[in-house]
């Protein structure tokens, strides 16, 4: 008799725990972010950007955290890995970036580079649709590096794209 009892209890906690799973699976997916500067916009310079937060925008209105570790990485022609998260199932429009430092480097010069509001509001072109079960890549690219009175400034005009 207590060999069914522990046996029901064992199969019992296997669904269970089978249909969280599926739900948790088929409800999510895997989000993957790279990084990317266009080949040739950064000539002899080295730009570090520091990134404190990384969020998505559902289109039903809701941001969703994917990270809120510092990251620093080096804009490079090259696509770099940032970071991935499970996020729900739905249709994305934006990413929002946190920054908090910027860095140049010119030779042995080191210098802080002036980001408008410290924060990067990017548009996912074409938007991206993350189904559940699936995963998906952004690319985001920093278009525009510009020198205006004595400062490095890092354009706002950064966008994203959904890759494969």
């Amino acid at each position: 008799m207590n060999k069914l009892i522990v046996i029901g209890v064992v199969l019992i906690l296997i669904i269970v725990g089978g249909v969280y799973y599926g739900y948790y699976y088929f409800s999510t997916g895997n989000l993957n972010i790279y990084i990317q500067d266009p080949p040739g916009n950064l000539q002899n310079l080295k730009i570090y950007l520091t990134i404190s937060s990384i969020m998505i925008h559902k289109i039903n209105g809701s941001w969703i955290t994917i990270s809120n570790k510092s990251i620093t990485v080096l804009l490079t022609s090259n696509i770099t890995f940032i970071t991935s998260a499970r996020i729900p199932a739905g249709e994305y429009n934006e990413v929002f970036l946190e920054i908090s430092s910027a860095q140049v480097v010119m030779g042995n010069l080191n210098i802080s580079a002036k980001i408008p509001s410290g924060v990067f509001k990017i548009h996912i072109i074409n938007g991206m649709y993350l189904k559940g079960g699936s995963s998906e890549s952004l690319l985001i690219s920093f278009p525009h590096v510009t020198f205006a009175n004595g400062e490095i400034i890092i354009s706002p005009s950064v966008t994203a794209k959904v890759i494969s």
